[in-house]
């Protein structure tokens, strides 16, 4: 499977960026201004190369002033949410009890759209009792870490196979874990949300997420689409793109599974040097204002989608 290299990301960054009036050139020019602004900041570690903040730019509409909050809170948060920031590492054994139960996997092509895809599916007949959907936050946010350097992040589309997902397990998906998950995903990771298809949904299970309208801005919402079956999926995914355990002709999970951990296999000393990450509050030129849960800039509680 081919590994983007820095010059195959450029032309690629060029078009997200001319989504904003912006393109290459003046991408990176606004990435030597984040530089220079990260070297004032003397509370917040230097882990971030070049295409980190490529991506904080074009996930804030390559906004400057944006994209230095959403910076502040990428390292500041780790300190606020350590159940999920201190515990993405993949060397934990969360990573490999999770594998054992289910596959959650991203393409490593784009979508016409520029578009990631993710995939989720259970191995086997059912998610153990044991499973913890936390841990499908702690993934999620590995896999982001990874897309920060190696990727352009234009937005996510997920699928999610819920065939081996039972009531027991969708019962541990409280509002409180579904508004964490929505605040580092949003405010944390920058990310955009821009499609969840799901199939093979039990009615119990649907009537739990149609609860969870309360935590989810309905703008959100409208983006969950669920399918009856594979062939209307198929309709809305390119077939190359889609992996073969979804009735498509792309790669397995399996061989995107393969594919994934090599790559945490390559980069386990990053994530070593994230695990360190330590924002010193003493030095930070302007205080946050204090919040319930992360004490960023604002107020979060009301949550914005792009």
């Amino acid at each position: 499977m081919h590994e983007m290299t820095t010059q195959d990301l450029e032309p690629m960054f060029d078009r997200a960026a001319r989504q904003f009036n912006s393109n290459l050139k003046t991408l990176d020019e606004d990435v030597l201004r984040l530089e220079e602004w990260l070297n004032t900041q003397l509370h917040l570690p230097k882990l971030l190369d070049k295409n980190c903040l490529r991506n904080f730019l074009i996930l804030n509409k390559c906004s400057i002033e944006v994209a230095k909050q959403k910076i502040d809170n990428y390292y500041s948060f780790r300190a606020k949410m350590p159940e999920i920031a201190l515990e993405m590492n993949p060397k934990l054994p969360y990573h490999k009890t999770f594998n054992e139960a289910a596959f959650l996997v991203e393409h490593p092509q784009l979508t016409d759209e520029m578009y990631r895809l993710t995939f989720f599916q259970v191995k086997g007949e059912s998610l153990p009792d044991s499973y913890e959907p936390v841990n499908f936050v702690k993934k999620i946010h590995t896999i982001q870490e990874m897309r920060l350097r190696d990727g352009v992040m234009c937005g996510d589309v997920v699928v999610i196979d819920y065939r081996g997902f039972p009531l027991s397990i969708a019962l541990k998906v409280t509002p409180m874990l579904v508004y964490k998950t929505t605040l580092v995903y949003e405010r944390v990771l920058s990310a955009r949300l821009k499609a969840v298809h799901a199939i093979n949904m039990s009615p119990p299970i649907m009537k739990i997420v149609n609860a969870l309208k309360t935590v989810i801005k309905p703008k959100l919402f409208e983006r969950l689409h669920f399918h009856p079956d594979l062939d209307s999926l198929k309709k809305v995914i390119r077939p190359d793109l889609l992996p073969v355990d979804f009735g498509g002709e792309g790669l397995s999970l399996q061989e995107l599974e393969d594919a994934l951990e090599e790559k945490y296999r390559k980069n386990q000393d990053l994530f070593d040097r994230i695990d360190e990450i330590k924002v010193d509050e003493s030095l930070r030129p302007q205080k946050l204002e204090d919040t319930e849960l992360l004490g960023y800039y604002g107020n979060f509680k009301k949550l914005e989608v792009d």
